[in-house]
């Protein structure tokens, strides 16, 4: 009479976890946690970077909606009036023009020069769309009528000592000091420094600014930009709700070509995420791979020490079925309690990196679980193990009986 069901298989499954060795059993699910952490802290450390990345060309580089000329048009006409009708358009929190050209600057004290993109804009409306005022550490923000000062980041004020810099810079410019601006029209004005900002961003930090007055009175190019920056009163770092905004505008009139920050940062951040996915899918690959291996292992050696036992258990006529149900059982036991301890582990992973941040070029790193990921992995995780687990309990429950308990 043969004894078959899915009772029997749990109950020698729980007979075999609690007579088994407990230091293998712990360890095993150690394994199995330290794999569910090598597959989902790359996409955690991955969604902390997008969004920084996100956050920092919203906040600093284009808005929620930037406009720029038409095809083959290097301003944009009546910047001037398109501002002031993009502020009354509902929806929109600030709206700020800029006009960028290539200048050299140069530090008069030790004759170091770098060429530069220069951007002018009106102060008061910066301040509605990025954050470049809140982020001065040293000196002031520029104002709307400021003619002789100029606004650089840290990076672009650089250290004396040169071999310092992360990027090419003046080489120890400091609040109060004066730099000299060489236009592409041939105009060289002598600027002092106001202030110098640190945004945690090579590309930012690496920027100067002045005044749109400034601006207007050396390149005399007024009501004329190169974008126009746009602002929504919704935080959101949704791209739908910028591509939302962008047709509002669109509505209302506007004839310049307006792209969202993420169309404008499309480019760049399609390989910088092509490049991150291809590591996550790599490292998630190998954590399957070896968390399929541990187990195969541990249940092949499991089965090995047990032959003799499971060719008891069929002479009694309990099924094979059955007896691979038990080891079926054991293995996911064993994921159900590692993918339980390697949640717990990256749960205070996250939460340590949160309380002690590490410092990207982009910023810093605030992990952020992602728990879609996170179930898709878990559930790789048991299909391979569950595979793995399969395996050498088929085959040692076809052996036949008197071989088996030989041994």
């Amino acid at each position: 009479m043969e004894i078959r069901g899915y009772p029997v298989s749990l109950y020698l499954a729980v007979r075999g976890i609690r007579r088994g060795n407990r230091g293998t059993l712990l360890l095993t699910i150690l394994l199995i946690a330290l794999m569910v952490v090598l597959m989902n802290f790359m996409v955690t450390v991955m969604g902390s970077l997008i969004t920084q990345y996100y956050q920092q060309i919203i906040d600093y580089q284009y808005g929620d909606v930037v406009i720029v000329p038409q095809d083959k048009q290097t301003y944009i006409d009546n910047a001037a009036s398109l501002v002031d009708r993009l502020q009354r358009i509902p929806g929109v929190a600030g709206v700020s023009s800029r006009l960028t050209t290539g200048v050299t600057i140069t530090n008069p004290q030790n004759g170091i020069f770098q060429p530069e993109s220069l951007t002018a804009f009106n102060p008061d409306d910066e301040k509605t769309v990025t954050k470049y005022n809140q982020k001065i550490i040293d000196g002031d923000f520029l104002s709307k009528d400021d003619s002789g000062s100029i606004l650089i980041g840290v990076l672009l004020a650089g250290n004396e000592d040169v071999t310092k810099d992360k990027v090419p810079s003046l080489g120890g410019v400091r609040v109060g000091d004066l730099v000299t601006v060489s236009y592409n029209n041939g105009v060289m004005k002598t600027y002092r420094v106001k202030g110098i900002f640190e945004t945690d961003n090579t590309l930012n930090d690496a920027a100067a600014f002045i005044s749109r007055t400034e601006m207007d009175n050396v390149l005399h190019l007024p009501g004329k930009a190169t974008a126009v920056l746009v602002r929504g009163t919704d935080p959101s770092l949704d791209p739908a709700y910028a591509l939302q905004l962008k047709y509002i505008l669109m509505q209302f009139g506007v004839q310049d070509q307006a792209k969202t920050w993420s169309e404008k940062g499309k480019a760049l951040l399609e390989d910088s995420l092509g490049s991150l996915q291809k590591i996550e899918y790599l490292i998630t690959l190998v954590g399957l791979v070896v968390a399929s291996m541990v187990v195969f292992v541990i249940t092949f050696i499991n089965i090995s020490n047990r032959r003799k036992q499971i060719a008891i258990l069929k002479a009694i006529g309990i099924r094979r079925q059955t007896i691979i149900g038990n080891f079926l059982v054991q293995t996911f036991f064993l994921c159900t309690c590692g993918a339980a301890v390697g949640w717990l582990m990256l749960e205070g992973i996250t939460a340590l990196l949160n309380l002690y941040p590490i410092k990207f070029n982009l910023g810093y790193l605030y992990p952020v679980i992602d728990y879609g990921f996170f179930a898709i992995s878990i559930l790789c995780l048991y299909l391979v193990s569950l595979i793995s687990g399969y395996l050498p309990a088929r085959t040692v429950a076809n052996e036949d009986i008197l071989e088996a308990m030989r041994g």
